[in-house]
């Protein structure tokens, strides 16, 4: 049994056990949401119950988008528990079991996630202590968050980084590290990357050095599929085919006393013209991609982040911009982020971001639907603004909602955190 919960925790459904912790899903009846209550029952001891405390109120201290939020930890007579951000129940290690490790484009976004989070930890002499696969929660739809505090240790903050190097190897590659190297497995991944991840096993790198190293490493490409040769019959079978439609055609001559077959007029196709870097415009004819609406998003604070200078982005002009409030801590601090959406036509290929601040940490989500959630937006990609222009490649979506979500920004000279973009534009 659970240990006793506040009145507000109506328990759901038992998930099973993480070692000595009991899960449950539950809903937090105050304000109408799904939470994960962990506790320990009466058969620990008073030594494990506080050491459980302890370790999830570090973890409440810290506010990073790739770390799960706790919102509740306490002792209590019989036991201890805490109840934090319910994820979807997916782990990685569920889904490597399933042979869907995390998808090549999602991995270095996720990956430099985790080791930040990792690092947000370490920065208060905090530590997880247990990292592996089943603490990594993670969907196509949600970012991976680094969960399952309060684990019974089993490392320092140096094992942290460690059962993290290996954990993403294995999520990589869907089996055990220590095999041959990923890049050798994945077409289109650096080697770069199999050294990243080696040297955090080893023990080399700090989870700070970690975070940096993922950053800088290479963008993987997926591999280009190469052209099927025809196969033997294929081939016999184009052949019957054009010797029947021959046939078709001398048959018309006949039919018609001799004069010339009617045939269908034939198909014409038409090769797309090369993608130029001008602005899409609201009013593109149907077919075409266009920007039909922009404002921003900010779901976790105001409401708004200086609204009247939105339309800059879509203006075709590069000299005028829009900028984030300026924040004096950093952002993951105050609020998991601030974004941007766009009212969509037509099925872009490729987003660019004209002259995002260096070093900002975004991520582009898309729905069908506008929500006013986050979570309900379905996460594409996640990069770090280099200099210049950001180009993130889209996957096939017609229409809906695009969301341009920072996560991070920049310190300034000033001491304030802030991002700005001269132009937003989506290309076919």
């Amino acid at each position: 049994m659970p240990a006793a919960i506040p009145d507000r925790f109506k328990l759901e459904m038992r998930l099973g056990r993480d070692g000595d912790i009991e899960e449950w899903l539950a809903t937090d009846t105050s304000l109408d949401r799904p939470v994960l209550v962990r506790s320990l029952g009466p058969e620990t001891t008073s030594e494990r119950r506080k050491e459980f405390v302890d370790q999830v109120g570090d973890a409440a201290k810290v506010a990073h988008p790739h770390l799960a939020r706790v919102f509740a930890a306490a002792e209590v007579d019989g036991g201890a528990y805490s109840v934090s951000e319910w994820t979807g129940g997916s782990t990685v290690a569920d889904r490597v079991d399933a042979s869907h490790p995390i998808e090549l484009p999602d991995f270095l976004p996720n990956a430099a996630g985790l080791a930040g989070a990792l690092a947000a930890l370490h920065e208060i002499d905090a530590r997880h202590g247990a990292v592996d696969l089943s603490a990594i929660s993670y969907s196509a739809a949600h970012a991976a968050k680094l969960g399952a505090f309060g684990r019974e240790p089993r490392t320092d903050s140096g094992g942290d980084v460690r059962g993290l190097a290996a954990a993403l190897e294995s999520a990589l590659t869907g089996s055990p590290p220590g095999g041959p190297p990923p890049s050798e497995r994945i077409d289109g991944l650096s080697t770069s990357i199999d050294r990243i991840l080696r040297s955090g096993q080893s023990g080399d790198l700090t989870a700070s050095e970690f975070e940096k190293a993922l950053i800088a490493a290479p963008t993987p490409h997926s591999p280009v599929a190469e052209p099927r040769i025809a196969s033997r019959r294929l081939i016999i079978s184009a052949i019957v085919l054009v010797a029947v439609a021959i046939g078709l055609v001398a048959l018309g001559r006949v039919v018609a006393g001799g004069g010339e077959p009617i045939l269908p007029a034939p198909v014409t196709t038409t090769t797309p013209s090369a993608t130029t870097a001008e602005p899409p415009s609201a009013t593109a004819p149907a077919g075409e991609v266009g920007i039909e609406n922009v404002a921003t998003f900010d779901p976790y604070g105001g409401g708004g982040e200086n609204d009247d200078t939105v339309t800059n982005l879509v203006d075709g002009e590069t000299a005028t911009s829009w900028q984030t409030e300026h924040y004096q801590d950093p952002l993951p601090v105050i609020k998991p982020g601030v974004g941007l959406t766009f009212t969509m036509r037509g099925t872009p290929t490729q987003i660019q971001l004209i002259e995002l601040s260096v070093g900002t940490r975004f991520e582009i989500h898309w729905s069908d639907t506008f929500y006013s959630q986050l979570d309900e937006w379905a996460r594409i990609a996640g990069a770090q603004a280099p200099p210049g222009a950001t180009f993130v490649d889209l996957p096939p979506r017609e229409g809906g909602f695009w969301l341009v979500w920072l996560t991070d920004l920049p310190r300034h000279a000033d001491g304030s955190f802030f991002a700005s973009i001269s132009e937003v534009r989506f290309l076919p």
